[in-house]
């Protein structure tokens, strides 16, 4: 018996359901299923883009994929590439894993805070973390710890280690340096005292000229001041006063100075005006030496197969910014072998004064090394970025403020990857040439995500990731370490 608490309506209702039932009993239609999603991709379809090569390795999610299970993280992950493998980060938590880019291999996973790229002594990139108890570390592109602090004043300066003095500041620079090797093996130790001219001011009412205190005639001290960035056994100097100065860190002659550069130098052809302008390092770049280019002939070019043949046509340039208040700021690059200015160049317009001391950092800025090309983001002057080419110190083109729809994320193989937005289309991937700024492609197949320096990409197509790329060659400096024992 149905309980009297049914509502009239719903009384009504079921009457006219029992009439119903006298004329048979109707079809009860099936509830509706939900569909089930369609299943992820397993086959790359389509070309590649522009600068990718090689075939589709492996893809990195679904039951099947086999990979780590960060991948499935419901915040997402980030995904870098390091030397030759793909930093993979947690959207949610600060977790990490690198994972080799041609092999698959899991090279180190951990929490940790990330810090950013770095390079080491040869330039190659790094990667620089802080662990739960905020001390810093530093892997390498194969997942193997390079640096720890021995000491609470140590720091990482591109594959060196520099040891300040205690409390120092900017203000403050002052006092006694060390450099180390990775190893903690120390290469060098000096002291940075205030030069005469900083202490002018505050003797010369007490103890009157220089003749007086009997030091007109001492020899001048070489010029010390903070590291600011090192590459191969040299580590560059910041004296505080609008000049480099870069020394040996060799087991044999460490200490020696080996060239520096000034504002006044009469080859940047600066005029010397108040304020001076602050030099900032922007970092080290290796250039095909147009010396080496010039001079070689056929014969030599089929010969000069070998490494170190290739090695040969290399120049690491020293690439400085020279800032001022209210006036265009100057690029100059060095060799830096000898410090010789090789060009400058004004740049648009003014970009920000730095304080003394930078380490070597251009932030934001891309460089792909198969055309010499840097892309330079920039403060004012009518274009957010210009593209410079570090062999010839001439610049390629600029992303003007009317073009500033294109958001470029990184350079590969000659080509500019980036994101273009517009009202129509949304937001798209185009490609282009790195030398022209010319459009090589804008209706891509896949997104490019990220490109490995080993030519290993991963482009993404339809809710799947695709690492696309050579095959695997193991290295052989890494033929006798697996990829368990890296992951230390």
């Amino acid at each position: 018996m149905r309980s009297s608490r049914v509502p009239q309506a719903l009384t009504c209702g079921l009457v006219v359901l029992l009439v119903a039932g006298c004329t048979g009993v109707p079809e009860t239609p099936e509830p509706p299923t939900e569909e089930e999603p369609a299943a992820l991709p397993t086959a790359f379809e389509g070309e590649p883009p522009p600068g990718v090569e090689g075939e589709t390795l492996r893809y990195l999610h679904g039951e099947d994929a086999g990979v780590h299970e960060i991948l499935d993280d419901p915040m997402g992950v980030r995904i870098s590439p390091v030397g030759g493998a793909f930093l993979i980060s947690s959207g949610g938590e600060d977790r990490h894993l690198m994972h080799d880019a041609a092999s698959g291999d899991l090279l180190w996973e951990g929490q940790a805070r990330f810090r950013g790229f770095d390079v080491d002594i040869e330039g190659e990139p790094v990667l620089a973390l802080t662990d739960a108890d905020d001390r810093p570390f530093v892997l390498d592109a194969r997942g193997q710890t390079l640096w720890e602090p021995e000491g609470v004043d140590d720091l990482y300066l591109d594959g060196l280690a520099v040891r300040r003095p205690g409390e120092w500041s900017v203000e403050e620079p002052h006092g006694d340096y060390t450099v180390l090797n990775m190893d903690g093996t120390e290469l060098w130790t000096y002291a940075f005292e205030p030069t005469r001219d900083d202490e002018a001011e505050d003797e010369a009412d007490e103890d009157g000229d220089a003749d007086e205190d009997g030091r007109a005639d001492e020899e001048p001290a070489d010029p010390l001041g903070v590291p600011v960035t090192a590459w191969g056994e040299t580590v560059l100097l910041d004296d505080g006063k609008s000049a480099l100065h870069a020394y040996s860190v060799s087991p044999d002659d460490a200490g020696e100075p080996l060239w520096s550069v000034t504002v006044d130098d009469e080859d940047l052809g600066m005029p010397v005006t108040a304020p001076v302008r602050v030099p900032r390092v922007l970092g080290v770049y290796p250039t095909q030496d147009p010396r080496a280019e010039s001079t070689d002939d056929e014969e030599t070019r089929e010969e000069d197969t070998d490494e170190d043949a290739e090695q040969e046509t290399v120049r690491d340039v020293l690439l400085v910014r020279w800032a001022q208040p209210e006036a265009p700021s100057v690029l100059s690059a060095h060799d830096t072998t000898d410090g010789e200015l090789l060009w400058t160049l004004e740049e648009p317009g003014t970009n920000p004064v730095p304080t003394p001391f930078n380490e070597a950092n251009a932030s934001g800025a891309l460089y792909d090394e198969e055309t010499a090309t840097l892309l330079l983001p920039q403060a004012s002057g009518g274009a957010t970025v210009i593209a410079v080419d570090l062999a010839a110190g001439e610049v390629r083109w600029g992303l003007e403020e009317e073009a500033g729809a294109f958001s470029p994320a990184f350079a590969h193989a000659g080509f500019v990857y980036g994101d273009a937005r517009s009202s129509a289309d949304g937001d798209q991937q185009v490609v282009l040439e790195a030398e022209s700024m010319d459009v090589a492609a804008d209706e891509l197949d896949a997104y490019v995500e990220a490109v490995t320096e080993t030519g290993h990409a991963i482009l993404v197509q339809d809710r799947q990731r695709f690492v696309y790329g050579p095959g695997h060659e193991v290295p052989e400096e890494d033929a006798e370490a697996s990829p368990e024992d890296d992951a230390s």
